[in-house]
């Protein structure tokens, strides 16, 4: 008797385990190139490699199915229970290996999948249930049953009825800034028109005239000068209800106002900057509120992994509102992980944007600043992107951009200059990508002044001064730091540039993504007056992080002075 239960204990973990492989292995699509990556393909004719994570999720679903079947069939036999339960064993170990090696950095994506898949999985085996076995057993005569099933198909509808009824504002207001103007977002939880009332004027949010009823992302342009008169705004939507040919019907109107707080340069200029949290919102938000009081926020990439749905596409802001309460401008840089996604395609109606583009220009006061954009971080014919990267042409645009800035030197009239791009334009990796267009954008930000470039990408602090390292050589690093060269080189870049990009308390400390303890984000005080600017690094505990140059043995202590004259560093 007892041998009897230890094998049906063996035939339903067996089952389990198969039905969870099948599943989680689906589930972890966003990670199925880095597996091939890992297996040896880098791009070529080795496709069997490239499509290896397919065929084992094909694999692992063809043995749920034998599971299922040959168990029914043989339930005698025992050794049936043992071979699959083995099987499960050890799809189960290649799973949590795949986890352990950097797949865990993408969980955040992948246990939704998941949930959804066991979802589905489980109405079906419901609803087989209820058509092949309720028949054949008692429960069709139990009352209570019938009344619980109902009560609960009951509540389930009255659920979904509310969910599709009610509207309510999803995620508040962000304030972002592009050229002239402030392009205010947020989010309903139906289809809704969406406006902004600033200084008693509605500005709309509209398509060619109409307004947009079929949204539940809103962006509503004001100008800058409207905004930073009133200091105050309010955000109205109405459920979109019916929207016939000719009549139809909204909701109530949902509001939230906001008290708004210019760029005021009276006391100089401080703003801080963030990039690649990916998706550690918490220590990052916690960092942000650590820091000093600050003019202005730059977002500069990557606050999430993979922009798979709306959720994913507001994540932005999300953390935006999480930091400034809307109250504040934000200026927005796209990142390579914000381009990856469904909803990569769709980012521009999120964030600030110029038309479907994210490099542009923007002014605050006493402040020129521009924004560009690398997209990917690879070039176009890396095999990841499978033939549908053309950003060349993308980088192209800008530089006739930045030509056209350098040619109407609008900038001049300004005190202070920045600069953003998530991908550091003045460093050139060991895979030598984007060689060209960073050595061309180099030439015109030359040309321009530029007082600071914020960027980030590599997850590490780093620290780019002009004129300390020879351009166009092979680094070498900093012995304190690491010993040995790196096979990558600085462009002739004169514009001071610091990277913000770092999980973890330290400089030089190792912190992974996934469950992070710390944040870093960089603050910068502009004295416009004696021409200075003071920059430092924050971690999540409001510590000011020392730092040194990674390529040149040199220490900037707990903070960096930099004269906007001269360029020149001092600690």
């Amino acid at each position: 008797m007892k041998k009897e239960i230890v094998y049906k204990v063996l035939r339903i973990v067996g089952t389990v385990l198969s039905f969870f492989n099948a599943l989680m292995f689906f589930a972890m699509r966003p990670c199925w190139s880095g597996i091939s990556s890992t297996l040896g393909y880098k791009g070529g004719s080795n496709i069997f490699v490239y499509n290896l994570p397919i065929f084992i999720c094909v694999l692992l679903f063809v043995i749920l199915l034998a599971d299922l079947i040959l168990k029914k069939l043989f339930k005698d036999k025992n050794w049936i229970h043992i071979v699959f339960l083995a099987i499960g064993v050890v799809f189960l170990a290649a799973i949590v290996i795949i986890i352990i090696m950097g797949a865990k950095d993408y969980m955040r994506f992948v246990w939704p999948k998941f949930f959804v898949a066991l979802a589905i999985t489980l109405m079906v085996i419901c609803l087989y249930c209820l058509l092949f076995i309720y028949p054949k057993t008692s429960l069709k005569d139990s009352k209570i049953f019938k009344y619980g099933l109902v009560g609960l198909a009951s509540t389930l509808a009255v659920g979904v009825l509310l969910h599709f009824t009610i509207n309510r504002i999803t995620y508040k207001p962000v304030v972002y800034a592009v050229e002239d103007k402030y392009q205010i977002t947020f989010s309903t939880s139906a289809e809704s028109v969406g406006w902004v009332e600033v200084g008693g004027q509605n500005y709309y949010d509209t398509f060619a005239g109409s307004s947009r009823k079929f949204e539940k992302i809103h962006k509503v342009e004001v100008p800058m000068a409207a905004l930073d008169n009133a200091k105050h705004y309010t955000i109205h939507a109405q459920k979109n209800i019916y929207a016939g040919p000719f009549g139809g019907w909204l909701g109530r109107d949902l509001t939230q106002s906001v008290d708004f707080r210019p760029v005021d340069t009276s006391d100089g200029l401080q703003y801080m900057s963030f990039s690649d949290i990916h998706m550690n919102r918490t220590i990052a938000v916690k960092t942000a509120h650590s820091a000093p009081k600050y003019d202005f926020l730059f977002l500069i990439g990557d606050l999430i992994s993979d922009v798979e749905t709306f959720d994913d596409a507001n994540f932005n802001n999300l953390v935006a509102n999480q930091i400034t309460g809307g109250e504040m401008p934000v200026v927005y840089a796209r990142g390579n992980h914000d381009v990856k996604g469904k909803y990569g395609e769709q980012l521009h109606k999120f964030v600030g944007a110029k038309g479907e583009d994210f490099f542009f220009n923007f002014y605050f006061n006493d402040v020129y600043g521009i924004v560009l954009d690398l997209g990917e971080d690879h070039d176009d014919d890396w095999w990841e992107y499978y033939g549908t990267a053309h950003y060349e042409d993308y980088q192209k645009r800008q530089i006739a951009f930045l030509e056209e800035e350098v040619a109407k030197h609008e900038y001049d009239v300004y005190k202070y200059h920045v600069a953003a791009c998530h991908i550091p334009i003045p460093f050139v990796n060991y895979r030598h990508n984007q060689e060209q267009v960073k050595a061309d954008m180099t030439a015109l930000l030359n040309q321009m002044d530029i007082d600071m470039l914020v960027c980030g990408h590599q997850h590490l602090l780093m620290i780019f001064e002009p004129g300390l390292i020879t351009p166009n050589t092979k680094l070498t690093y900093n012995p304190n730091y690491k010993k040995g060269t790196y096979n990558g080189y600085l462009t002739d870049f004169n514009f001071p540039t610091l990277m913000v990009s770092k999980q973890g308390f330290t400089y030089s400390d190792n912190n992974d993504l996934f469950m992070a303890k710390s944040h870093i984000g960089l603050y910068i005080n502009v004295d416009l007056v004696n021409k200075k600017e003071t920059c430092y690094w924050l971690n999540s505990r409001g510590e000011k992080v020392k730092t040194m140059n990674m390529f040149f043995e040199k220490d900037y202590g707990e903070q960096i002075v930099i004269d906007l004259d001269t360029k020149s560093f001092s600690a």
